[in-house]
């Protein structure tokens, strides 16, 4: 059987359904059409169409279908029990899309589970649900969670009983194995690691933060930040034309605040309206359907996830003026630390807590790996992203829908569709992430972006005055230990300006 492709509208009285019934003869006398409280079902060979709503509807002298030859749709018209009642998420069509289950999940904290469902329940949506999430709010602890520490001397995968630990697990609610090696071995340009299937999550940290030292190149980064601060019409980059852009769907986010800011406080809005296109829907409709179980203590992750890959995916609007190149997904993998090192954790022992460090992480990867390396490039992203967050769920779940199409269809990076953002985007689409909680984390990003300062952003290097250069030109250590330093932004941009200002003397 086929699903069909299908919109749906309401007005206080009625549900509309339009189901595109493409490529076949239409035959009234083989519909088959059943309405019974919130499920309804719609049968024509080869379509199959089975919804759920959040509140229950009845067949009765006032339903109505009819077939529309110009459109090949079959529009049907379906009488609300409640008139007057507001069905909530008829542009999620995903969620929609599901089998009709007796029995509730129970959440993590009542039980652990052994099975996961791989259907979402709709029963318990509540009406009026954004504005009741707004009201009632979320809040995070963005510290980093305490772990015993292990024994180092230990190999990554050998207990001190020397018995072998479990598989390495990784990606969305650590879930998935033995996908991304497979891509390593097909040329993965993405992946940091040295071997992704056996890395446990700690030590995917100590090599991020290894290897982001070693792969940030401070020349690189002192050279583009002499080019955006004195331009001249030979330079190969232009700065100021990226950080002056104007992203459309911010610019959009932001008129419709300004008309809202206009209205009287009881005609305002909650939530930025947001218009689904056929392709976006088709997407949607696409996601796999199941309820997820995740723990309470894992959700931080996952919301650190997104704002990660919001991060790198408005990084490359930017830098591509909103025309995503063959290029892209390569960009966004490699800022996204969730991607190419599958570390969703981020931290150890770490004074910075976890949405800090997110931020300081996607800098230092966004001046490590892109063409344009810029810190004020950065924090005008950064910026992107909490206008992003601002506008609600459907246009963060609008965002991950056009870079998931960057994934899906690319032959080596596909995998990362696979493990991360099918996921996230189903998980965003269920009501286990709330109007409240993609809020409460625009307004926790702002607090955290006026915190931190350029001085924050630091690398650690060799100390080459430790290094003697013997007559033959190679390195030798005067100490069995490489000496290493902290090197700041601040340190590299007046080493820059000093040698400019060098040049500037000589011609």
């Amino acid at each position: 059987m086929i699903t069909p492709f299908f919109t749906i509208t309401q007005n206080e009285e009625f549900i509309y359904i339009d189901v595109k019934i493409s490529h076949i003869r239409f035959s009234a006398p083989n519909i088959e059409m059943i309405v019974k409280n919130e499920l309804f079902i719609f049968s024509l060979p080869p379509y199959y169409l089975r919804l759920r709503f959040p509140y229950p509807c009845i067949d009765d002298e006032r339903s109505h279908t009819e077939f529309d030859s110009k459109s090949e749709s079959v529009k049907i018209k379906i009488p609300k029990e409640n008139k007057g009642q507001f069905f909530p998420d008829l542009d999620l069509t995903a969620k929609l899309l599901a089998r009709s289950n007796n029995n509730e999940v129970q959440s993590t904290e009542q039980r652990k589970p052994l099975i996961e469902e791989l259907d979402v329940n709709n029963d318990n949506i509540i009406n009026s649900q954004a504005e009741k999430d707004l009201n009632e709010g979320e809040n995070f602890n963005w510290e980093v969670e305490q772990e015993v520490p292990k024994n180092p001397t230990l190999g990554p995968n050998i207990q001190e009983d020397n018995t072998l630990t479990p598989d390495v697990k990784y990606g969305f609610n650590n879930q998935y194995d033995g996908i991304v090696g497979v891509s390593v071995s097909n040329g993965n340009d993405i992946n940091g690691l040295g071997n992704p299937e056996q890395t446990p999550e700690n030590d995917r940290i100590i090599e991020r933060l290894i290897k982001e030292n070693i792969q940030f190149d401070p020349e690189i980064y002192a050279a583009d930040y002499i080019m955006e601060k004195y331009p001249t019409p030979d330079d190969d980059k232009n700065f100021k034309e990226l950080i002056d852009w104007k992203n459309p769907q911010i610019m959009k986010f932001l008129k419709w605040y300004k008309s809202q800011q206009q209205l009287q406080e009881k005609d305002r809005q909650f939530i930025m309206p947001i218009e689904f296109n056929k392709k976006e829907q088709e997407q949607m409709m696409d996601l796999p359907r199941k309820s997820y179980l995740v723990d309470e203590s894992y959700k931080p992750q996952i919301l650190i996830t997104i704002l990660s890959l919001l991060f790198a995916y408005q990084f490359d609007m930017r830098e591509t003026e909103g025309e995503h190149n063959v290029e892209s997904a390569w960009t966004i993998g490699k800022i996204t630390p969730q991607f190419s090192y599958l570390d969703s954790k981020l931290n150890l022992n770490s004074n910075d807590n976890l949405l800090r460090s997110a931020i300081i992480i996607g800098v230092r990867r966004a001046l490590t790996f892109p063409l344009h390396r810029s810190f004020k490039l950065c924090e005008k992203v950064w910026e992107d992203v909490y206008y992003n967050l601002r506008g609600g769920k459907r246009l963060v779940l609008q965002s991950l829908l056009d870079l998931k199409e960057l994934f899906r269809y690319h032959d080596i990076y596909y995998v990362y569709d696979k493990i991360w953002i099918e996921d996230l985007c189903s998980y965003l689409i269920s009501d286990n992430i709330s109007e409240s909680t993609i809020r409460s984390l625009a307004h926790d990003l702002k607090k955290n972006l006026d915190e931190i300062k350029k001085s924050d952003i630091t690398f650690e290097k060799a100390d080459e005055e430790k290094i003697e250069i013997d007559q033959d030109g190679i390195g030798e250590q005067e100490q069995e230990d490489d000496e290493m330093v902290v090197l700041s932004l601040e340190d590299i941009e007046e080493m820059a300006e000093n040698s400019y200002k060098e040049y500037q003397e000589q011609q």
